[in-house]
């Protein structure tokens, strides 16, 4: 065994910040690999080539030691807990890239508890036998095509708007859907609805709502929720303004339905909210409540971790790969509301004009725009009505998207911050509702501006 120049091993002053070892104990060029085992008894008892995490370090510093890993042939993982054999075989293999890995079995400890034991009863011949009840792993990463297992396609939830629905399916697990717009034009607005309809379809849906209030964010949501039929208008004493509000009854039973099937990220008064705060909540809601629908209102209100001006992009693309990764290993959908960078003034917004980078819509799996226009109306007169195009820029599962003029249309109630289409009824009604009518067959029905659909001779 070599005992001088052990430090000439790549990495290895930086991985004595992380690892326990014995540099002297250290030989890559030995046959048995690099062993790493569950606590600093086992690296005694293994004693040649042994290292343990230290007690100052966490697993994501792991990443820092690569340089020194790929010094030897392999990685041994060695504890006699099945469970903690799991946890570390999983850690290791995420952050240790390209390495060929062995796992100890049960078998190898011949029914000690511990290496030491081990060691104690059956000598340094029962810790070489370790290695021959090793099961080799295959490197991480790589995926043979032929054991993937394709799962159902499941839906998370349909988007209320027929017509929406008719052109991407609907929203489904694992996906994240990003919505841009230049400020006022809905957004928000358009999404508070869509939550709506997601909690009518027995989903739970967790919010973060970085710009307003939690009165501000109850307040339209229960007006989207009574709809224009259940608000009397009411005028403010002070300024004279008409005010929309809704009944204390109406309200009452809108909490009811509302009750743990909706939760609110609370902002307090800070204007700017810190990303990792919302990741841990976000998961805490889906662990604790079941939640499978996330809105994340906006990106530029989330706190990222940056401490340089020119990094603060990439920051939020890191951010928005979190939320890709927390979508897909939760199963769960989440809807990103995501600012433009300047534009010019009249020009249709595209992939490319979302947030800071291209990296924000290359992760999501639907990209949405919403633009107000002008049109005229059909009586001819010089009167003009705001609408709101809405363009589906990118949709991951189908192609859907729409082409210049294939916008979909929406009109607004000001009264009850709806959106519905042109010429359809604003009077949708909701969960809360115990006269509710509304039928799956009357949400998914005909559209006449729907692409793709046959006409009722099959053509």
């Amino acid at each position: 065994m070599k005992t001088e120049g052990s430090f000439e091993i790549p990495g290895l002053i930086e991985a004595m910040n992380v690892l326990a070892v014995e540099p002297r104990f250290l030989d890559p060029t030995l046959p048995s690999g690099l062993w790493f085992c569950d606590g600093a008894e086992a690296v005694q008892a293994v004693e040649v080539n042994a290292v343990c995490l230290s007690s100052a370090a966490t697993w994501e510093d792991l990443s820092r030691c690569q340089k020194f890993f790929e010094a030897f042939p392999y990685i041994v993982i060695v504890a006699t807990d099945a469970e903690k054999r799991k946890t570390m075989t999983h850690e290791l293999r995420r952050r240790i890239a390209g390495m060929v890995f062995y796992v100890a079995t049960d078998k190898a400890f011949r029914g000690c508890s511990s290496v030491a034991e081990l060691r104690a009863s059956h000598g340094l011949s029962g810790i070489q036998q370790i290695l021959l009840d090793c099961v080799e792993l295959p490197i991480y990463g790589l995926l043979n095509v032929a054991d993937i297992t394709q799962p159902e396609l499941i839906s998370v939830h349909r988007s209320g708007f027929p017509i929406i629905d008719k052109r991407i399916g609907a929203f489904y697990k694992g996906e994240l859907s990003v919505w841009t717009g230049r400020r006022g034009e809905g957004k928000s607005t358009l999404l508070e609805e869509i939550m709506l309809d997601a909690i009518d379809q027995d989903c739970r849906v967790c919010a973060y709502s970085g710009e307003l209030p939690d009165w501000k964010f109850k307040y339209w949501l229960s007006l989207q929720a009574a709809g224009p039929a259940n608000i009397q208008m009411t005028t403010d004493k002070q300024s004279g303004k008409v005010i929309p509000t809704v009944p204390r009854n109406i309200q009452k039973q809108i909490d009811a339905w509302l009750d743990r099937r909706l939760y609110l990220y609370d902002i307090g008064t800070a204007a700017i909210h810190d990303a990792d705060s919302i990741m841990r909540l976000f998961n805490f809601a889906h662990q604790t409540y079941g939640c499978n629908v996330f809105l994340a209102d906006n990106l530029m209100t989330a706190r990222v971790k940056t401490n340089r001006d020119n990094d603060y992009y990439r920051a939020q693309s890191n951010f928005v790969a979190d939320l890709v990764s927390f979508a897909r290993r939760a199963g769960v959908h989440v809807h990103l509301v995501a600012h433009p960078r300047k534009t010019q003034t009249g020009k249709h917004l595209g992939n490319d004009d979302v947030g800071g980078i291209g990296d924000i819509t290359n992760l999501a799996d639907n990209v949405f725009s919403l633009e107000r226009s002008q049109r005229r109306e059909a009586t001819g007169d010089a009167a003009r009505e705001t609408v709101t195009a809405l363009a589906i820029l990118k949709n991951r599962m189908w192609g859907a998207t729409t082409r210049s003029g294939e916008a979909i249309q929406l009109d607004f109630d000001e009264k009850s911050k709806r959106f519905y289409r042109p010429g359809r009824p604003v009077d949708k009604r909701y969960g809360w509702d115990s006269a509710q009518q509304t039928t799956f067959e009357e949400l998914t029905g005909d559209d006449p501006e729907m692409p793709f659909e046959e006409d009722r001779h099959g053509h």
